[in-house]
């Protein structure tokens, strides 16, 4: 796989990105975290909240603490606030607690047992207790910074975004990044999340990888656009032959072929996820079903062999929810 770094901008380690906000790179660049993961220090006064922590490079909190010092020799974390449950993002909080094992860690929930929970949070260190977050909760770091939490499932199901009341700006994790698109698991809930930055108009948007984006509103817009146009395709391509039961392995080599480039994993998993969405919109119906328990279709995506080699054909629906 080619090592995306190679077309990208370097990021300073430390920058003031406002008068509230500062970033300061989690050292971990990758062809996944583009940079690194970008952790931000928030607030106007000494106190800050710390958004992310790395993934745990021992580089990280020698920058940090040297990071605040630079801000103020007064300026301190009270509060760190997770993004979500990957590891690059909350990796940095073993270091974090050596030093100081009483600020308080906030994340929303993972459902017990989940795929989040048994492959993301099975390393997460027991003795860090995770306080919860919840959709719309305000975090008032002083009197000119107010955070508000926004729930965004998708990318997972415990992902939120945090909304800058006073600067009506973003910090949008991994839902939406500098550079690029973003993997997902669920297009439904994805969708719906970009839908929700989009309703508050955000003026920027601080991602979990990449830049700043100083058009929030036209970045998200792209976003959808880009999923809009990708399912457009795909169910263009169904219809080209409405009585072929339809692979997403298939399609998304046709689709491959067509565009060209190299066939990844990453780029068929976001082709069957896409499919699946048509199939909830009943576009498409899947000939053999996949597992269910109840009303709850069990899908593994890690076990993408699988759904990739499961057939679809095009049945008359309703509209899109897109």
């Amino acid at each position: 796989m080619p090592d995306i770094r190679n077309n990208l901008a370097p990021l300073p380690v430390f920058a003031q990105l406002s008068d509230r906000v500062w970033r300061v790179l989690g050292l971990n660049p990758g062809p996944f975290t583009l940079q690194g993961t970008n952790t931000y220090l928030v607030g106007s006064g000494n106190r800050k909240v710390l958004i992310d922590a790395g993934q745990g490079d021992e580089r990280y909190v020698p920058l940090l603490q040297e990071s605040l010092k630079l801000i103020s020799p007064e300026a301190y974390i009270s509060d760190v606030i997770l993004t979500h449950c990957h590891m690059d993002h909350w990796g940095g909080l073993k270091d974090i607690y050596a030093i100081d094992d009483s600020i308080p860690v906030y994340k929303y929930p993972v459902v017990p047992g989940s795929y989040e929970d048994l492959h993301f949070m099975d390393d997460f260190p027991s003795y860090i207790p995770i306080q919860p977050l919840f959709d719309g909760q305000i975090f008032e770091v002083d009197e000119e910074t107010t955070l508000r939490v926004i729930h965004t499932p998708g990318h997972t199901n415990d992902h939120c975004s945090f909304y800058l009341e006073e600067e009506e700006s973003m910090f949008t994790g991994d839902c939406i990044l500098g550079h690029g698109t973003v993997m997902f698991d669920n297009l439904i809930e994805y969708i719906d999340g970009l839908k929700k930055l989009q309703a508050l108009r955000p003026q920027q948007l601080y991602p979990g990888h990449g830049p700043v984006v100083e058009d929030g509103m036209a970045k998200i817009q792209e976003y959808l656009e880009f999923r809009y146009q990708r399912e457009h395709e795909i169910l263009q391509l169904i219809q080209s032959d409405r009585n072929k039961a339809w692979t997403p392995l298939e399609i998304g080599t046709q689709l491959r072929e067509d565009k060209g480039g190299n066939l990844q994993a990453a780029y068929l998993r976001g082709i069957a996820l896409h499919v699946l969405k048509l199939e909830e919109d009943g576009k498409v119906e899947m000939l053999e079903q996949l597992e269910v328990q109840g009303d709850q279709k069990v899908i593994h995506m890690f076990d993408l062999i699988e759904l990739l080699n499961k057939e679809w054909r095009y049945v008359e629906s309703t509209r899109s929810r897109l």
